[in-house]
């Protein structure tokens, strides 16, 4: 057993038990990250007593102090980079509108079963009370002599259903990697969870989240999920799809941005048909324009599926030299 002292930022500072150490430096912040709830990269620097308890970075978990050891965690920030779509020139101003943008290049949100948006330790949220409790003495007794929890049907149904809602607010098309992920990160939050007689310990938790997505997807096609609906939508007559997306990748259907009505939208389109047609167009206004309307141009070109010269004469912004040259960069 070790004692933790966890800077996370100089008003939170947290106690972190843990049962064992876990055998590299990655793997401890694996554990940190599902027991935080820490998102993104980070790295860890740890208070060296050779040196007068000055931090370090932790590069070895062999030099981690034992028993008791006070860690600082560093966050570390990069931008992803998608690739791009028919439409995806416009979310390339995304980011500029924001405060925090530097330039007007920034690169296109992430789109849905895209892994570029999935975090790189996934975060297992807490169960109902009764839930949590049940796993919180499983997981003592699991440190205490190694046996597993004996799972009940109920249990296990609201441990999955609590994941496929963590996951579809990321994605709705998890690709066997990302479900690989949740499955270790469960098991490393809940070791009691592990599989008995197998050497990985999350691999039925995989295959079982594999089948729980698909059940989901029926949920959010029934409750009218746009993007579920688009990718399982038949022709007339004929049960054979039109399209299926691989990972939902083509057929992505962002909701529009908070306070953006299907009448607010055709506006700020009428406002653009406008200002293109000045001979020096507001590139800045237009810019957040494109990123305003993002969803209803969605919706049209995926839900409609129009010529391309119908779209050139209702978004002819959206073929401009700036837009594609914004494209160029945020996928370069």
């Amino acid at each position: 057993m070790m004692l933790l002292r966890v800077i996370v930022s100089p008003q939170e500072i947290r106690r972190v038990t843990l049962q064992e150490v876990p055998p590299s430096v990655d793997e401890l912040c694996v554990v940190l990250g599902n027991t935080l709830g820490l998102r993104g990269k980070f790295l860890l620097q740890f208070e060296d007593p050779d040196f007068g308890n000055e931090l370090c970075n932790l590069t070895d978990i062999k030099d981690l102090p034992t028993e008791r050891a006070t860690l600082k965690v560093l966050f570390t920030f990069s931008e992803p980079v998608s690739d791009s779509t028919l439409d995806t020139a416009s979310l390339s101003s995304q980011n500029s509108a924001s405060p925090s943008s530097q330039n007007s290049a920034s690169p296109e949100p992430p789109r849905s079963g895209d892994s570029s948006e999935w975090p790189d330790h996934f975060v297992i949220s807490d169960f109902s009370h009764d839930v949590e409790f049940q796993l919180r003495v499983a997981n003592d007794a699991y440190a205490k002599d190694g046996a597993v929890m004996v799972i009940s049907k109920s249990v296990k149904s609201e441990i999955l259903d609590r994941l496929a809602d963590s996951i579809t607010r990321i994605t709705c098309y998890p690709s066997k990697d990302n479900l690989e992920s949740v499955a270790k990160a469960l098991v490393a939050k809940h070791p009691c969870l592990r599989e008995p007689g197998s050497g990985k310990g999350w691999y039925c938790w995989r295959f079982s989240l594999i089948f729980k997505m698909g059940n989901y997807r029926q949920r959010m096609m029934a409750a009218g999920c746009p993007e579920v609906l688009v990718n399982k939508r038949k022709r007339k007559g004929n049960t054979k799809p039109v399209k299926k997306a691989k990972k939902g990748e083509i057929n992505y259907l962002p909701e529009p941005p908070d306070g953006q009505s299907t009448v607010k939208s055709d506006k700020d389109r009428e406002t653009m048909l406008l200002e293109v047609q000045k001979r020096e167009p507001d590139l800045h206004l237009l810019d957040e324009l494109m990123t305003a309307t993002f969803s209803q141009r969605r919706q049209e070109i995926i839900g409609d599926e129009p010529l391309i010269s119908a779209v050139k004469d209702r978004w002819p912004a959206l073929f401009s030299e700036r837009q594609v040259i914004l494209c160029q960069l945020s996928t370069a």
